[in-house]
């Protein structure tokens, strides 16, 4: 007899019944359960579960050494009361003080992070459990003046006991007692404060159904501004304490808001889904934000940007603002059914940004940011051989964190365009609408989605996701410039036909002409008469198209001779992105590139376009170049940088330059001349320098001038007046030491996870560790770094691993570092293939250019 998953589950469950010996009534049941939510048990619970209701409540002392008292009620609807009623919390079980259910004291059943109620004590329909408990601080980011909840994807239950799965939607409940001095948010309205002697309690209403991944709360000496626009009251938290920032950046953030939340509203055709909309910004917090139920949590400086702020910094507030606004409706209101489909909420988010942001700013190259926002980023991943489908398996939510990264961010939003465009934009909204409204306050998977989409086009939709979303890797094509004809064809892939829509650039002479082509596995074009003997083809010429497009010779000598000459800025960014590519796979010298990019530099009028040029100059020059080379071409790119830097009327061409020049300088010149403008002995006539640009500043003298560190740091501390700044400085120099000694010291300190608690510090500390002037020193960093890996997976947030991983390589061009990484992963055959798959992305620039 056949018997299937979730039988087995259940069979497993019951014929591991243990009775419990000693002291212990040895009718209560026993049961053997994993650590994590497999997804057995996921199954076995969303089909027995429903009506779910959290009341919660913590008792939040002034001590950051005394521990959170809390209790929690849980009122749910059992179709079948005859099997144990499990529920997840993630932590040691003397945490646990008391439970009751329906009425009735319980002994504490614990396995596995597991509280087990016995079938004996539960009944059909309306279940209450009482459980009073000592929270969890995994994932409560307690400092003295402030703490905060992150709890995506699988983190609510190292806080409190719930049923932590995606698809068990519940109405959350929130009293909180905090230091009288403090002030606190939640997801729901505030219904009642109540201030005591020492201590203030909030009461928040209760939410529409949520995910517990979205249920969040912050409390602490937080400021609030509150702002009503297009009749909607929204309230602002925030610890900022430059007055000036505030008032430069408090409208625009406001208004970015409304924007975004006006557009979706338009767009989805459903109003605004939720009872409240207030955003709190936390510094140094894990994540660009996080978008939680009525309070959007941020990290500060994303949005209260410097005066010397870029047009693409700029680009990047109201894009991120506009990301976690639309997870309101993708991800909020209709929530994925499994963790596996995590990248269907993210891709919506990021593909409904780039179109919110639009109306915003309305002189910036739409087509050109969606570009270079998400192609060189997905392909920085899918290039290497730690390449990954988007959507993924996932067999237990405790490594659902591993599933995130820049094929789910950068590369799924390319991908749904290609949707868009293959079905229509009227099409594809209309599917969304339906979408929406059929899974309002439930849960959806992409299969259902896609049922959606397919009856309204009469394109094959499945089986092109078949290849593009539950495949992994990206299509490889070699192009042919003939003189009659272009012919694109895919490199052999095992058998997979990558079809996809594309739009080719040819140019001759002064012409250009943007070709659309449906292309599959061979595509033949034919050239009208006015477009034989073209000067160069770029196959995937816009942002529609995605893969590596070989250029042919011709096409490539003309590009790196010539690309200054093209018109069309977003032919120009193809154009950059298609030679990057060609550099990586061994087609182009860097140095050759090197060269076109000192040519363009000066040239070069899209800021987009700029900054991009820069970015891959830097990487030439610090993982592509050896030591001597960049002593010679220091002297070159300084120059040209300090000439573009003062010839320049553009503020944030200004400043992007000035960035690019500050990191590359090496020549005695250069560190006297940025040690002048540290001190404010020399101006740049135009551009104004931060307190945060000071200190970056100071952390890139202290690399290079070692004997004058000490006075570097003692200066700039004493200009920093955030004290949140001020304890991020003192992590960070640790790392930047001129004494060897002290930067051991600081890396074995960081085995410890406490001393991990503020990720953004250690990812910026083990950055300036691992830099390419300290890569001979550091690279005994490198095993340690990976043998941590396992367990920074398990006790940090879900982008930490990949980002410790990225500053850990970021330094690194050397075969012995290279063979560190291979030899590790030789010797652990057994190794978790997602963390291997995100070692096998950080190291591939160092794969690339070890020798």
């Amino acid at each position: 007899m056949k018997i299937n998953f979730l039988m087995k589950h259940r069979l497993y469950l019951a014929f591991t019944i243990l009775a419990v010996g000693g002291c212990q009534n040895e009718s209560i049941p026993k049961y053997e359960v994993e650590k994590g939510v497999s997804k057995a048990l996921a199954i076995s619970r969303s089909e027995n579960i429903e009506e779910v209701a959290y009341h919660l409540y913590f008792n939040i002392p002034s001590e950051l050494s005394e521990s959170i008292g809390a209790s929690i009620d849980i009122s749910c609807n059992l179709k079948n009361s005859t099997e144990p009623l499990i529920i997840d919390f993630n932590e040691k079980e003397e945490k646990i003080k008391a439970i009751t259910a329906n009425g009735n004291k319980q002994e504490i059943i614990f396995k596995n992070g597991h509280l087990i109620i016995p079938s004996s004590e539960l009944q059909n329909g309306k279940n209450d459990i009482h459980i009073e408990f000592v929270a969890g601080e995994t994932s409560l980011n307690r400092s003295e003046e402030y703490l905060y909840t992150l709890l995506v994807p699988d983190r609510a239950s190292t806080v409190f006991p719930c049923f932590d799965q995606p698809n068990i939607k519940a109405k959350f409940t929130l009293s909180l007692d905090v230091p009288k001095d403090w002030v606190a948010v939640g997801n729901g309205a505030l219904n009642k404060q109540t201030t005591k002697a020492e201590s203030t309690t909030y009461d928040f209403a209760a939410t529409k159904p949520i995910s517990t991944y979205l249920f969040a709360f912050a409390a602490g000496k937080f400021k609030v501004l509150e702002q009503e626009r297009g009749g909607r009251p929204m309230k602002m938290y925030h610890r900022e304490t430059d007055e000036a920032k505030i008032n430069r950046n408090a409208d625009a953030i406001f208004e970015l808001h409304e924007s975004a939340l006006t557009w979706l509203e338009n767009y989805t055709g459903i109003d605004y889904p939720f009872e409240k909309f207030d955003f709190v910004l936390i510094p140094s917090f894990q994540y660009g934000g996080m978008e939680h139920v009525g309070n959007i949590f941020y990290k500060a400086s994303s949005l209260m940007l410097d005066e010397s702020a870029t047009d693409n910094q700029k680009l990047g507030r109201a894009s991120l603002i506009a990301h976690e606004t639309a997870h309101k409706w993708f991800g909020n209101l209709v929530t994925m059914d499994w963790f596996n489909d995590v990248w269907l909420k993210e891709v919506f988010a990021n593909f409904m940004a780039a179109k919110i942001v639009n109306p915003n700013f309305p002189d910036i190259n739409h087509d050109l940011r969606f570009l270079l926002a998400h192609h060189p980023s997905a392909y920085s991943e899918d290039r290497t051989e730690g390449s990954h489908p988007i959507q993924q398996n996932l067999e237990n939510l405790k490594d659902a964190g591993t599933l995130y990264g820049r094929i789910i961010y950068q590369k799924a939003p390319v991908v749904m365009n290609q949707l868009e465009t293959m079905i229509g934009e009227a099409a594809f909204q209309q599917g969304l609408q339906e979408y929406l409204r059929q899974f309002s306050y439930g849960n959806a998977t992409w299969d259902d989605l896609i049922t959606i989409l397919d009856a309204k086009t009469q394109e094959d939709i499945k089986s092109w996701s078949e290849v593009w979303v539950k495949q992994s890797g990206m299509p490889r094509y070699e192009t042919t410039l003939g003189e009659n004809k272009i012919s694109i064809a895919q490199q052999d892939d095992n058998g997979k036909v990558w079809s996809q829509q594309i739009e080719m650039v040819i140019q001759k002479g002064n012409k250009e002409t943007i070709h659309p082509q449906i292309i599959k596995k061979t595509t033949d074009i034919a050239l009208a008469e006015d477009w034989k003997n073209a000067d160069f083809v770029i196959a995937n010429g816009t942002e529609l198209g995605y893969g590596y497009f070989a250029l042919d010779k011709k096409s490539r000598d003309f590009l790196l001779g010539n690309i200054s000459n093209i018109q069309n800025p977003v032919t120009r960014g193809a154009a950059w992105l298609a030679l990057y590519e060609e550099m990586l796979h061994g087609k182009v010298q860097p140095h050759r590139l090197m060269v076109s990019i000192i040519t363009a530099i000066n040239v070069e009028q899209e800021p987009l376009n700029t900054q991009n040029i820069l970015n891959q100059m830097q990487t030439i020059f610090w993982k592509f170049y050896r030591p001597n080379q960049r002593e010679q071409m220091a002297v070159i790119l300084e120059e040209k940088l300090l000439f573009a830097i003062m010839n320049t009327d553009n503020v944030s061409l200004k400043a992007a330059f000035f960035k690019a020049y500050q990191n590359i300088v090496t020549t005695n010149e250069g560190k006297a001349k940025l040690y002048a403008i540290w001190e404010g002995k020399e101006k740049i006539e135009g551009l104004t320098l931060s307190e945060n640009d000071k200190t970056t500043l100071a952390y890139e003298l202290a690399l290079r001038l070692p004997p004058q560190a000490a006075n570097i740091f003692a200066t700039q501390r004493a200009n920093i007046k955030n004290p949140d700044r001020q304890r991020r400085f003192d992590f960070v120099i640790q790392a930047l030491s001129p004494e060897e000694a002290v930067r051991d010291t600081f890396f074995e300190s960081l085995k410890l996870s406490e001393n991990r608690h503020y990720e953004p510090w250690v990812v910026e500390a083990v950055e300036y560790l691992h830099h390419p002037l300290r890569a001979r020193t550091a690279e005994k960093y490198i095993l340690p770094s990976l043998e941590l890996l396992e367990e920074i997976q398990t006790t940090g947030d879900i982008f930490f691993p990949k980002r410790w991983l990225n500053a850990t390589f970021s330094g690194h061009q050397s075969v012995s570092a290279a063979n560190t990484v291979r030899q590790f992963l030789k010797e652990r055959p057994q190794y978790p293939y997602r963390l291997k798959n995100k070692i096998l992305q950080a190291a591939d620039l160092t794969f690339r250019t070890a020798g």
